[in-house]
């Protein structure tokens, strides 16, 4: 990272992703990139020591050297402790401390309460108010009149009660990639590189009960255009240099009319990149795939949950298993590799649910495959589901541990289901 000296620094700390996948994927901070990009001020750089591949010592040279005033940083209910922990070293060297992220988005007293370093919370979606908050911050004129931000006064706690959303996404830009790390992104799913994680929409309108994207996103599907995605990803193609691009939408398929749209264009105007995304196979039909595996699609990440139907209406998935199936099966008809996802753990799971997903993972043979744990989520209808053991990729020796050990020891293959994520 070559130093600029700016007043705010966003920082993604070493192993924030690495920790939360199985594999140690890392991917680029899109949240505080896009900050970044709304920066009117040039007061905002950001800081990816995961990304630039440093050590917490190495990176916590830099922020003296930088001496930022503010530090921003992005949370989920599992990097609480990292956060605070770097929170708390920048407090240190005198920086005030933001924090955004799915759960202080959700839960700010939660939040406060976990990380005593941090200053200010903001809720949802951050470009609407970063520009403000900042000046307030900097010169030193807050006064808790900000929609959607939550501040801290010694023992004291002002909470205001806006989850913010961008309503109008035909002036805002995409995050800004330009100096990041782009070459030291990856996942075990990219096929090239460099790769970059793009999100073209947000929000997600189905009922899912393990779910707590709704919450945060809204359930209006909101986004850029389909010309405004076409222009970011010649972009990042034509002037980075990006390869593969993993799309990070809830639901990248949500509106069939524009999913096949984005797919011709991106044909048309010759953008020779490869890539994959999230899906529910029940919106998979013979048109999307072909136009998905024309485009430069090799792989579509199906979460399936389970494997019982049961279930499946137990957390309102809304969908069949018999649609589930022929959703994959057209996918791999038509060349594109399957990642399925089930759930083990989930309310009405036991023996004979966990070997009907077992038993449809070998039906299908997927060419990649998740088990993983369920985790109640702050802000999902289940959130107060009793579990033994939390984090989706811990392997416990609780009855859910177990279940994944028997599931993953079940479906080795060779020729398919190697582990994803």
């Amino acid at each position: 990272m070559k130093s600029k000296n700016k007043p705010v620094v966003l920082l993604q700390p070493p192993n924030l992703c690495k920790i939360f996948t199985r594999s140690g994927s890392v991917y680029p901070p899109l949240g505080l990139c896009q900050l970044a990009a709304v920066d009117r001020n040039n007061l905002i750089q950001v800081f990816d020591a995961e990304g630039e591949g440093l050590t917490d010592d190495q990176t916590e040279i830099l922020l003296r050297e930088l001496q930022p005033r503010v530090v921003g940083l992005s949370a989920t209910s599992f990097t609480l402790e990292i956060v605070e922990k770097w929170a708390k070293f920048c407090k240190s060297i005198n920086a005030k401390i933001i924090v955004g992220g799915p759960h202080p988005s959700l839960s700010p007293l939660n939040t406060f309460e976990k990380c005593p370093s941090i200053d200010f919370i903001v809720r949802g979606e951050g470009e609407v108010v970063i520009n403000e908050l900042i000046e307030q911050i900097l010169t030193e004129k807050f006064d808790n009149q900000l929609s959607g931000v939550c501040s801290r006064n010694d023992n004291d706690f002002h909470i205001d009660n806006e989850i913010l959303k961008v309503n109008d996404f035909s002036q805002l830009p995409f995050p800004d990639l330009s100096n990041m790390p782009i070459h030291n992104y990856w996942c075990p799913d990219a096929v090239s590189r460099p790769m970059v994680t793009m999100m073209t929409t947000r929000g997600c309108p189905y009922r899912c009960e393990f779910c707590s994207s709704p919450a945060v996103m809204g359930k209006k599907v909101r986004g850029w255009s389909v010309e405004q995605v076409i222009s970011e990803l010649k972009y990042l193609h034509f002037e980075l240099g990006v390869k593969e691009i993993s799309f990070v939408d809830d639901v990248f398929t949500i509106n069939h009319k524009r999913t096949l749209e984005l797919c011709n264009e991106i044909v048309k105007k010759n953008i020779q990149i490869t890539w994959f995304c999230n899906a529910r196979a029940d919106h998979i039909d013979e048109e999307i795939a072909r136009a998905m595996k024309l485009s430069g699609c090799h792989q579509t990440y199906l979460g399936f949950e389970s494997g019982s139907q049961s279930i499946l209406d137990n957390i309102k998935k809304g969908t069949t298993i018999e649609r589930l199936v022929k959703g994959a099966e057209i996918l791999k008809q038509n060349g594109i590799s399957r990642s399925i996802g089930f759930v083990l753990g989930l309310p009405g799971e036991n023996e004979e649910t966990v070997l009907q997903s077992i038993a449809l993972a070998k039906k299908l043979q997927p060419e990649r495959l998740q088990f993983t744990r369920f985790t109640p989520l702050v802000g999902s209808p289940l959130e107060n589901y009793k579990m033994n053991e939390n984090g989706f990729h811990k392997q416990g020796n609780d009855q859910v541990g177990t279940w994944i050990k028997k599931a993953y020891s079940e479906c080795q293959s060779i020729s398919w289901g190697k582990e994803s994520w």
